[in-house]
Order: structure tokens, then C-alpha cells, then sequence
């Protein structure tokens, strides 16, 4: 990419956003196809001449001009970014909740710029384990909020957990919180600025909670137990609240 200029769009009016593979792109010459081909010919109506952003998921973004409309389009590349991944980085824990509401939390861990998602299956959980068809569906709500909110790395969505397993792979992050309704003692009011804190998980339960031996496991190996307030929370609710503070804490906002 020898010869582009970086550049930044605040301040610029925000422009259509595509998903391209990096293998799509030579120097300065990219190739659009399939689904976002199809948005950008029958949905988009875009024709040559027009510009559009491009990320590859890699953390590069593209600003990139349309030369010419087919099956393919095919796109010059007139300027380069690249964008560092955000630290701390914040990983969330999910216990599987029913319905549409973890699409919703899924969604919204992406726009908050939460870098992993961990779905896991408790104690408390009313539902079964995702299939397949769940999780992909999990793939292409990720790219859509990419593509809203201008993240230019999609959120990583790991494989549903139990438990156990859960514990033992939060071994290695420095800040380890799990939320609990029966709480008192601790609140996230009282957490210092999280910006000297290289990563970070927090743990919230499914619709029913967590059981008390879970807390005292999660306890065991080095979690804090903290309150969300004196209010009972629905759970994508908490989740949510959980994701805006901790980012705020971590000066994101």
C-alpha cells in the first residue's frame, strides 16, 4: 500500500461501509464480492465514481473509490488507516439467556467496544446450549454493528463454556469481576481508573443468577463479587450497564 496517504474521517460526513477479505486487496486495487457486492449493486444503487470505507477485520481501514459495477466490484484505494486494538481490552462472560436477548447482547458488546464475548452455560440457565445456526447468526449481527458504529476490529465471540472451563481460561486476565444480586459490599463506584489495567473480565449471570457455590468458586480463584445497585436487574440490562461503566471507567467514552 506503498504511496497512500492516512487519513482520518471525523469531521466527514460518514460513508457506506463494506467488509472486504484482505486476500481481496492488491496494492491499491480491491474487489468486492458476494453479499456486500450484492448491498452495494441492488441496495445501494452505488455506480463508479462513488466512495466507500473498507475494513478487513484486521484492525486496517480503507477508503476506497467504486471504478467499475458487475457481479465484482471493483474499487481503487485511494487512502489507508490503521487502528491499534483498544486497552484495556474487556472481555465479557454471558450466562445464555432466552430468546432474542443475546442477539441484543451480542449487538451491544460490539458497539461498547468489548474485544471478547464469552457465552457460558451455569447453574441457572433455563436454556440449551446455541446451536451453530445461533452463533453464525451471532457472526452476521457482529459485522452489521461493525459496519454502524465504525469498528474496524468485529467483536470476537468465543466458544459457549461451562462453568469450570470459564475459571480456569480467566486465569491469565488482571481484573476478574463477577456480578451478584445478593452483593453488599462492593460496588463498581469504588473501582479506580481502569487505564493502568492491561485486561479485564466480568462475569454476569443468566436470567436466574449465579448459585452460591459458583460465586465461592469464582471467589477461590481470584474474582471480586460486586453490586449493581439496589435495583433488580433484567439481565441483558445488567449487562449492558456493566459494559457502559466499565468503558467509562476505562476512559473509552
Amino acid at each position: 500500500m506503498a504511496g497512500l496517504s492516512l487519513f482520518r474521517l471525523s469531521g466527514k460526513t460518514a460513508m457506506h461501509r463494506f467488509f472486504i477479505n484482505h486476500g481481496d486487496i492488491q496494492d491499491n486495487q480491491a474487489t468486492l464480492a458476494g453479499t456486500e457486492a450484492h448491498h452495494l449493486r441492488h441496495v445501494l444503487r452505488l455506480g463508479p465514481g462513488q466512495e466507500i470505507e473498507l475494513f478487513d477485520g484486521s484492525g486496517a481501514v480503507y477508503l476506497a473509490r467504486v471504478s467499475r459495477v458487475g457481479k465484482e466490484i471493483e474499487l481503487v484505494i485511494t487512502e489507508q488507516r490503521t487502528t491499534a486494538p483498544e486497552t484495556p481490552t474487556l472481555s465479557i462472560a454471558q450466562g445464555i439467556l432466552k430468546g432474542k436477548k443475546m442477539d441484543f447482547v451480542v449487538q451491544k458488546a460490539c458497539e461498547l467496544g468489548v474485544a471478547t464475548f464469552i457465552p457460558f452455560h451455569s447453574d441457572h440457565c433455563a436454556v440449551p446450549i446455541p446451536r451453530d445456526a445461533k452463533t453464525f447468526r451471532w457472526e452476521k449481527i457482529i459485522m452489521e454493528a461493525c459496519k454502524q458504529c465504525g469498528r474496524p476490529i468485529p467483536l470476537e465471540v468465543a466458544a459457549v463454556a461451562d462453568f469450570d472451563t470459564l475459571l480456569a481460561a480467566a486465569a491469565p486476565y488482571a481484573c476478574k469481576l463477577i456480578f451478584w444480586e445478593k452483593e453488599t459490599r462492593f460496588h463498581l463506584a469504588g473501582l479506580p481508573p481502569l487505564t493502568a489495567i492491561p485486561s479485564i473480565i466480568a462475569l454476569i449471570g443468566p436470567e436466574g443468577g449465579f448459585s452460591e457455590a459458583e460465586i465461592d468458586k469464582a471467589v477461590q480463584v481470584g474474582f471480586t463479587a460486586f453490586s449493581l445497585g439496589r435495583r433488580s436487574l433484567r439481565a441483558e440490562t445488567a449487562t449492558l450497564s456493566v459494559m457502559a461503566i466499565l468503558q467509562y471507567l476505562g476512559n473509552k467514552l
